[in-house]
């Protein structure tokens, strides 16, 4: 099942704290609900460890994630893929961040692939948890760079 959100959001940092955070896999992967842990390697992939709640579906999943574009202070892609409770995602998320005079604009777009027993949910179950999960990351993101880490 094909995936994809956008939005936009706005907070109080200039565009280079909000794309250190945005770029920081020890800081961003704290606002993955269910986290639990982030390795990072030499080369700048990262490991999230999470518990998920996909509906029925509830355990250990493994997020692995690298930056494929990165526009210093501007722009930043991720692609990776994510395994777990008899599923998988396959993912690419972009973050645009451009300043607004003492604010920072984020525009970001999450596209992704679900496969296995979360697919099999149904569509619209599955999109509502998939969104909920992005709005609380989003929130979680705004969260911290607005008030410290969620």
């Amino acid at each position: 099942m094909k995936l994809k959100y956008e939005g936009a959001f706005e907070v109080s940092k200039s565009p280079r704290e909000v794309f250190k955070f945005l770029t920081d896999p020890y800081k961003f992967a704290r606002t993955f609900p269910g986290f639990r842990s982030v390795e990072v390697s030499e080369g700048g992939s990262f490991t999230v460890n999470l518990n998920v709640n996909i509906g029925p579906l509830r355990g250990d999943a493994t997020l692995e994630g690298s930056f494929i574009e990165v526009r210093e202070y501007s722009y930043a892609k991720v692609s990776g893929r994510g395994v777990g409770v008899g599923s998988s995602l396959n993912f690419v998320l972009e973050f645009r961040v451009t300043s607004l005079n003492s604010t920072s604009r984020v525009d970001w777009t999450f596209e992704g692939e679900i496969g296995g027993l979360a697919a099999s949910i149904g569509e619209r179950v599955l999109n509502a948890i998939a969104k909920n999960m992005v709005d609380d990351i989003i929130s979680n993101i705004v969260e911290a760079l607005t008030t410290g880490p969620p």
